[in-house]
């Protein structure tokens, strides 16, 4: 696994918890998915803030259909 620099960690856990905001933190496996996956963009040299947040927001969406869905399920 590649090292990153602090500022690419920075952003990745913030774009993991705006993603996650609407999925409680007792489901674990849909946001280790999401974290998958915002990983996964970093390590393919997609760092900045933008791609990331695009990489998290389409796993949200693989994972459930779409943000409404996450909102009605875990309201």
């Amino acid at each position: 696994m590649s090292k990153f620099d602090p500022e690419t960690v920075a952003a990745m856990r913030s774009v993991l918890e705006e993603v996650c905001s609407h999925i409680p933190a007792r489901s674990t496996a849909a946001r280790s998915f999401v974290a998958a996956k915002i990983l996964e963009c970093a390590s393919n040299g997609n760092q900045s803030h933008d791609l990331l947040l695009d990489a998290g927001r389409r796993a949200v969406i693989d994972q459930f259909g779409n943000l409404d869905a996450v909102r009605r399920l875990f309201r």
